[in-house]
């Protein structure tokens, strides 16, 4: 029982007070009371789910703050292994760059090798061909140094033989040689 159902089971005495007005203040009280009763229910009610608002936000705001940290170590992570890759990466293209200068080196000594080679022999088939050339043109000079001389004589032999031939149209005789 609360104290405003015990004040309206007050004693009255002869020269207490005016019943009428004094009962309708302590219903009015009495209800003023109540609603602050349903009213502080009410704020209960609603603080407790606020509180239930703030647990389940709290918890949420928990997770994300956990989600930032996987994340950020994430980051972090990726972050290392691309520096590591980004050495190796470049570590390899280092030595890639070496193996293709030596590569090339070589290719180009052999290249120069092959070069050298390929000018000696044309060299020497030149000196060849030139010396075959000279043999022939010393061959063609002489065989023709030997006809201009057979021909020479051929010419010299007809000529006399034609002089022995011609008669002389005065006398009719031949002519002979002196």
């Amino acid at each position: 029982m609360d104290r405003l159902e015990r004040a309206g089971k007050l004693p009255t005495a002869f020269h207490g007070y005016a019943r009428q007005p004094v009962d309708r203040l302590l219903e009015e009280v009495e209800e003023s009371h109540r609603g602050l009763i349903a009213e502080r229910d009410e704020l209960r009610a609603s603080l407790d789910g606020a509180n239930e608002r703030l647990s389940t936000l709290t918890s949420e705001l928990d997770r994300h703050v956990g989600q930032e940290r996987a994340v950020a170590d994430a980051l972090i992570e990726a972050e290392q292994k691309a520096k590591e890759l980004t050495k190796t990466a470049e570590s390899d293209a280092e030595g890639m760059r070496a193996a293709a200068e030596l590569k090339a080196d070589a290719i180009l000594r052999d290249a120069q090798t092959r070069a050298d080679r390929l000018v000696e022999e044309t060299k020497q088939a030149l000196e060849e061909r030139t010396f075959q050339a000279e043999n022939l043109l010393d061959d063609a000079r002489a065989r023709l140094g030997s006809l201009v001389r057979d021909l020479l004589d051929q010419i010299g032999t007809a000529a006399r033989d034609h002089d022995s031939t011609v008669v002389d149209q005065g006398t009719g005789e031949t002519p002979t040689a002196t």
